[in-house]
C-alpha cells in the first residue's frame, strides 16, 4: 500500500511538472517583461509585413487614432510632412482638396478661435486671398 501511494505522488508531481512546462505565456503575459515587450516592437517595426499588420490594427481603433493624431500635431516635423503631404495631394486631386477645404471650413463653424487663427495666418499671404478669390469667385468676392 505504501509502495502504491509512493508511485501515485510521483506520479501526480510528474503530470504537474509536465503541464507547467507546456503552459504557454499569454501575450499580455509576455509582454510584462521589458526585454521581451521591447524584442517584440523592434521586431514589428523592422518587419514590413508585421508593421503593415499593426498599422491596420491601430487604424481600426478610434483611441489609437487619437493618439497618433495627437502626436502627429505636436511633432513639428511630423506636422510639417503631414501639411506637405496634404498640398501634394491637393495639387493632384481636385475632389481630395475640395474634400480638406470642406473640412477646414467646417472646423471654422465649429471653433471660432481656430477660425481667427487661420484667418490670422491668410492676412500674411495676401497673394494667396487674392488668388483664391480669383478662383472662386472671380470679381464677385469683395
Amino acid at each position: 500500500m505504501k509502495k502504491q501511494t509512493i508511485i501515485a505522488i510521483l506520479f501526480a508531481a510528474t503530470l504537474t511538472f509536465l503541464a507547467s512546462c507546456n503552459s504557454n505565456p499569454t501575450a499580455d503575459q509576455y509582454l510584462q517583461d521589458g526585454d521581451h515587450r521591447k524584442d517584440v516592437v523592434q521586431t514589428m517595426v523592422h518587419n514590413q509585413p508585421y508593421m503593415t499588420e499593426m498599422m491596420n490594427e491601430m487604424m481600426n481603433n478610434d483611441s489609437c487614432k487619437r493618439m497618433m493624431m495627437a502626436n502627429m500635431m505636436n511633432d513639428p516635423n511630423m506636422m510639417g510632412m503631414n501639411m506637405d503631404n496634404m498640398m501634394s495631394m491637393c495639387k493632384e486631386d481636385s475632389t481630395m482638396c475640395k474634400m480638406m477645404m470642406g473640412k477646414t471650413m467646417e472646423m471654422c463653424d465649429d471653433d471660432p478661435a481656430k477660425c481667427k487663427m487661420m484667418m490670422g495666418s491668410m492676412e500674411s499671404h495676401p497673394h494667396v486671398m487674392k488668388s483664391m478669390k480669383g478662383m472662386c469667385c472671380g470679381d464677385n468676392m469683395k
